[in-house]
């Protein structure tokens, strides 16, 4: 079977990748980083939810209000529970389940934070640029 990201044996252009072929190409690409970040975003998901309140009351984004946002993590972390184990064994699962629906807005958030400022993979980080802010 072909990757997503191959057109007739040619790697698509960079623009032309779908949010989903983009995630199952970084998890290709740095396999041993996804369950890294799936543990980071578990937990992310739990403060949320643990302190609520207290983000609520920080929150200043003016693009996507705080209930919407806290649905999406709530969302995320639902398919966490489900999918954990097979998200850490197949970037089809990954991928198809993160960055598809509406939870791809917070799980592209939490990719880019996480790149940021918790993986010491320094050629992780430069995917994740290179793929969520061409």
């Amino acid at each position: 079977m072909e990757a997503p990201s191959l057109k007739n044996g040619i790697m698509k252009a960079l623009q032309d990748l779908t949010n989903t072929e983009k995630a199952r190409l970084l998890y290709d690409l740095f396999p041993a980083e996804i369950p890294l970040f799936l543990d980071d975003l578990t937990k992310v998901c739990e403060d949320l939810k643990v302190r609520k309140e207290a983000y609520l009351k920080e929150w200043e984004c003016s693009f996507i209000n705080f209930d919407y946002w806290f649905s999406l993590a709530e969302n995320t972390a639902d398919i966490l529970k489900r999918q954990t184990f097979n998200m850490k064994k197949s970037s089809k699962v990954f991928s198809d389940q993160l960055f598809f629906m509406d939870t791809s807005f917070f799980v592209n958030d939490r990719i880019a934070k996480y790149a940021d400022r918790r993986s010491k993979n320094e050629k992780f980080k430069i995917a994740v640029n290179l793929l969520y802010y061409p």
